[in-house]
């Protein structure tokens, strides 16, 4: 092992904690730090933000076994799936590349335990070498949740940060197709990147598209062949529910747009992986960004629960 997992400080949703991952279950793990932001503030009150997100979600949902209306049952569907929390990899700011390999290392591990991993990220930059941890599953089609398409080939001299996570994407041989989803305003895209997201054949669509044409259309043009992965950049959804993050943008998604999206991506698709990232805990409020991200993978959590043959 090539990395160190450190215990969570309470699991999510109180679920087992455990030192691996087994046969069938979905592992949840933190990783703060990929490829650090410089000055990185990735914690509130000495609370990463992967704890901060265990905790929100676990005292919005005390009782798991409990019916969750969503899914008209309990979120694990009495059993249907297992799940452990791994607790998070420890990063540091100042270790880029020991970051990187201890997410890929960790992502392989989790894998090849025959497990679903499952990333609470951290800096978007962390997808990076979560995405190339998922080599093994094949065919790999990506559903990316952003208000940014992420295709920059470098920032200055950094080719491997935050606004790199797509572009990085589009160079693993085994990825064969991304969407882009919810994408709106301006970022560091510039028209040469887009243009370069089109070219490689990426679907680019933006939050009025989105509303313009619903979820299920979207998630059907996606292949089925091969496996899904999810990703998620929290500031795809609008900033008046997930205040804690680094780019405000308004105009983004609603809560049951994206679990809508979610849901009809997962019918039918292997889930290789799913990662959610760039939440910012210092700029959150009440918690209302934890909250969400936690529910955002109670989501796929209760939508593996219920998935047959995939």
């Amino acid at each position: 092992m090539t990395y160190t997992l450190k215990p969570a400080t309470a699991t999510f949703l109180g679920l087992p904690a455990a030192r691996q991952a087994r046969p069938g279950s979905a592992a949840i793990f933190g990783a703060v730090h990929g490829t650090a932001y410089p000055n990185a503030v990735q914690t509130i009150s000495g609370i990463s933000a992967p704890d901060a997100v265990r905790r929100a979600i676990t005292e919005a949902s005390v009782h798991v076994d409990h019916w969750d209306f969503d899914f008209d049952g309990p979120l694990l569907n009495d059993g249907g799936l297992e799940v452990v929390d791994l607790g998070d990899i420890e990063t540091k700011p100042q270790d880029n590349a020991g970051n990187r390999a201890a997410i890929e290392a960790a992502t392989r591990d989790i894998r090849a335990a025959g497990a679903v991993p499952i990333l609470i990220g951290g800096d978007d930059s962390a997808a990076i070498p979560f995405m190339r941890g998922l080599a093994d599953a094949g065919d790999l089609h990506i559903l990316q949740i952003d208000a940014h398409i992420d295709w920059r080939d470098r920032i200055g001299e950094e080719t491997l940060g935050y606004s790199s996570t797509m572009r990085r994407a589009s160079e693993l041989p085994f990825v064969r197709s991304m969407t882009q989803v919810g994408i709106r305003a301006v970022g560091s895209a510039r028209r040469e990147e887009v243009e370069a997201a089109k070219a490689w054949g990426s679907r680019l669509v933006t939050v009025r598209q989105v509303r313009a044409s619903g979820v299920s259309e979207i998630a059907d043009a996606i292949p089925r062949d091969g496996a899904l992965l999810i990703h998620i950049d929290v500031d795809a959804l609008d900033p008046s529910i997930c205040p804690g993050i680094n780019a405000l943008s308004p105009g983004g998604l609603w809560l049951e747009e994206v679990t809508d999206l979610i849901a009809a991506a997962m019918t039918g698709r292997r889930l290789a992986g799913f990662s959610i990232v760039e939440f910012q805990p210092a700029n959150d409020v009440n918690s209302m960004t934890a909250t969400v991200v936690g529910r955002l993978i109670c989501h796929v959590l209760g939508n593996l629960a219920r998935q047959t043959g995939c």
